[in-house]
Parts: structure tokens; sequence; C-alpha cells
């Protein structure tokens, strides 16, 4: 078991306000934040969103099996758990959580990794824990939890022999990855790239690499630091944390210069893989990657870069990135029964990576024709219309020779399309209908490509299920 009751009390600023004597009930090996899920034996954190309160639901908890509650009020109703589980009562539980997790990170041996970016983060996390994991015991954060109770949430499932952990860390107002690497103190650190993605609630690109910056500012003098060489924003930031900390703990990648810690190139791209070559540490080596995308190349270099300061051999780095695959929605490559290629990277976009989705088009040859199926990019405040207006006309310019996009700033898509001499069938709505899904299942064939992507909300697996799938389900 990794926690005591007493210490889960002092490491929280508790107060244990019901104690239950079973000599079983007062240690524990995990918490839990859902009364949907079984929580047999855990801790049950009782948080508090914007729209919901679990503390409305404690008698669930103690039913699901839980058997600690960590609360910051209890309801009337509810005394009667007393006599049930123990009960800890804090000031907010969310704030508990924080603690908790911080606490216990400073009893750890694991080697913790921080990553953040714009675009990238969550692949180069997974890209760096498949690695990793093939060398020794590694722990990563599922799916996108990278925020405020995220980070907290993965420290805890870290299990005492645990050698490495890769965590990502996301942020939408300045201040957020201040505050994930105070909780986190990780051991190595990189941001990927900076972008444009939640450039509504920052207001600007420059304000985006103030907040990105953190996760090197904020850091601890003997964490090491990683830098993407190739972009600006990025680069920028190796001046001012060099003033501030050993330049002897800062490594870099890229593409563009051969002296860098790590320096790849493509050499062969294709809808299926990409053929790679360069140097880690000034040591030769290439792979093929099962992977689409140029953009991808980034990720692979911070994992590489990441994996060598594990002192994991070179050779197995090598070797560990052939075998690098995207989860669901990221560029995920999906076989039909039209026969017909789909590309879907529906978890997530932004006028970046759209872009750098774009720019991989022209590259590929094909035997068939060429879809593009786009939804809504979210979460762009007022940059939404002028960004939609501009993915138009990128789209326009590619060379596909079918185009369909649903979402709220469908006008404004059409506008910049329309700047274009695309010419092809065109199908624009607010949203996503049966009608457009089967307008797309009758034209494809065949040797055709279908490049499907937009934001989560916006839905898009909607069109990967009209066209009929092969080994594929909607992600809920």
């Amino acid at each position: 078991m990794k926690w005591q009751l007493k210490d889960i009390v002092t490491w929280t600023n508790g107060k244990l306000i019901s104690d239950n004597k079973n000599e079983n009930e007062t240690a524990f090996d995990s918490v839990g934040t859902d009364t949907r899920k079984d929580l047999s034996g855990q801790i049950f954190i009782a948080l508090k969103g914007e729209s919901y309160d679990a503390h409305d639901y404690l008698d669930q908890a103690v039913a699901k099996g839980a058997k600690t509650l960590l609360i910051h009020r209890l309801d009337p109703k509810f005394e009667n758990l007393k006599s049930k589980v123990s009960i800890i009562l804090v000031d907010d539980t969310l704030t508990a959580l924080q603690n908790f997790a911080q606490k216990y990170r400073q009893t750890l041996n694991t080697t913790i990794i921080g990553i953040t970016g714009s675009n990238g983060k969550t692949t180069t996390k997974e890209f760096t824990a498949q690695i990793l994991s093939a060398f020794k015991k590694t722990h990563f954060s599922h799916g996108s939890f990278n925020n405020h109770w995220g980070v907290p949430m993965t420290l805890l499932e870290i299990q005492k022999n645990t050698e490495f952990a890769v965590v990502e860390m996301g942020m939408n107002h300045a201040g957020e990855i201040t505050k994930l690497v105070q909780i986190a103190d990780p051991d190595i650190v990189v941001c990927t790239m900076v972008g444009t993605a939640h450039i509504g609630p920052m207001g600007s690109q420059a304000n985006i690499a103030k907040a990105k910056s953190e996760i090197y500012m904020d850091s601890r003098e003997s964490t090491i630091r990683i830098f993407n060489q190739d972009q600006d924003w990025t680069f920028d930031m190796m001046y001012p944390v060099s003033k501030k900390f050993p330049a002897s703990r800062m490594l870099t990648f890229s593409e563009k210069n051969d002296k860098a810690d790590v320096y790849f190139h493509i050499d062969e791209l294709s809808m299926r893989q990409m053929k790679i070559s360069g140097f880690i540490a000034g040591q030769p080596g290439s792979a093929v990657v099962p992977l689409f995308g140029k953009q991808n190349l980034v990720n692979l270099m911070a994992a590489a870069t990441i994996a060598y300061l594990c002192k994991v051999p070179l050779e197995k780095i090598w070797k560990g990135l052939e075998g690098c695959k995207t989860s669901w929605g990221r560029n995920q490559f999906i076989e039909s029964k039209t026969k017909a290629e789909i590309l879907f990277d529906g978890y997530n976009a932004n006028s970046d990576s759209m872009s750098a989705l774009l720019e991989n088009i022209p590259l590929l040859k094909v035997k068939g024709k060429k879809i593009a199926v786009f939804g809504q990019m979210k979460e762009l405040g007022a940059e939404s219309a002028v960004a939609h207006q501009k993915l138009g006309k990128m789209a326009g310019e590619t060379g596909f020779h079918e185009i369909y996009f649903t979402g709220e700033d469908y006008k404004h898509f059409s506008a910049g399309l329309a700047q274009t001499r695309h010419d092809g069938p065109t199908y624009i709505a607010y949203e996503y209908s049966s009608d457009l899904g089967a307008k797309l299942r009758k034209s494809i064939g065949p040797g055709d490509i279908v490049v499907i992507k937009g934001s989560r909300g916006a839905k898009t697996e909607q069109f990967v299920e009209a066209i009929e799938p092969l080994n594929w389900t909607i992600k809920k």
C-alpha cells in the first residue's frame, strides 16, 4: 500500500471527522473521483466542477466501495456515512488533491518528465512512454489528463517501483504551468512548440509562449531542459533560461541544425510511414516509423532526446522509434470497406495543426481522389472567423478534389474557399447530417484518400462512421 490514512490527513491539511477503526481500512493505493466507476478500497475525492459537485453523491461513492471520503462539506443527509467510512474534511478538495499529489511525489525516486506544447504534447508523451516502457517500468498520463486535477491524478497513480513517469502539462491561462511544475517537480522538461491553441483566452501567441516557458523558468535548477531549435518561439526561450540556469543542463533537438543533441530528417514520406535518419548525441541511425505527417518529426525528436537522457541505449531508441504509434483520433490511419484510405485526426484542431496537416497533402501520391473533411476549430475566440477563412483558403489551394466542412464558422470557411480556384464538389454546413455522411460515402472508392480533421467537439468521427471503417469504433 502506498499511503497511510494519517499521512493523507497531514498531506491534505485535513481533519479526520470520522475514523473507521478497522485495521484494513487505514492503508490505500488508489484514489477515485467518479461514482460511476468501481471505487473498491479507494479514497474518494469529492471534486466540485462548473456543472457538478461530487459532494452530492457521497452515498453512491460508499456504495461503490470507497473506504475513505475526502470532502470539503458534509450535508446532514450524509451524517450516517460517518459510521461506515473514514472521512477527511479539508478547506477545498481540489487544493487537497494537489497537495496530496505534491507530497506523494516527494516520496518517489521516479524520474518525472514534464511535457507541454500547443501541439504535439500528447503525442510526444505517448512516443516517449512507448520507448521508455520497453526499457524500464514507465507510467504515463492517459488521454489528456494534463490540467490542474489531471496532473495530480497522474502522479497519484505512480507505483513506488516505477522508474519513469511521463506527465503531460496543459494550460489555457498564465500561471497554470507554474502550478503544475510546483506539484510534479519534474526532472526533465520540454515544450514541443508554441502555436495558437487557446489563443482566445490568452490573447496572443506571445502570451502563449510566455506561459509555456513557465515549464523552463519555474522548474528547479537541477531539472534538465530540452529545447526545440526549429521554431522561433521555442528557440527564443533558450536565452532567458540560460541566464538563470546552467547551460550544461540544456539539450536541443532540430531537423535543421545537425549540431543539435538530436538531429533527424525525413528521407521518405507516405500515407502509412516515414523513413527517418540522423544523429542522437552524435551517433548515426535510421528508422522506419509507422506514422503519417512530417509534423510528427518534432514529437519523435523530443521523445528521442528524453529517452537519451533516461540512459536508454541508442540502438534501443532507434528500435523504439519504429514502434511509435499514435492514439485514437491523432493522425490515425483507418481502413474502410470502400477500399479508400482514411486519415482521421479528430481529437484536436487549431490553425497550426491544420496547416501542418495540409503541408503534407501535396507530398502524397494517390491513385484516386484526395478528399478533405474539416470540422470547426474550437477555442479560438475572436480569432475564429479569420482562422476559418484562412483554413478555407488553404484547403482550396491544397489540391483536394472534394471538400466538406461543418461548424459554426461555415460562412467564413466558405468565404476563404471562394478566394481559390477550387472547382470540385463542395459541401459546407453548420453541422453534420446523415445526408452529408451519405454523400461522402457515395463519393469515395478504391484508391481515394480521405483526410478528416477537426476539434473533438466538432465530432468529425461521424464522417468516419459513415464511410464504414474496419476495426474501428467511435470513442465516447
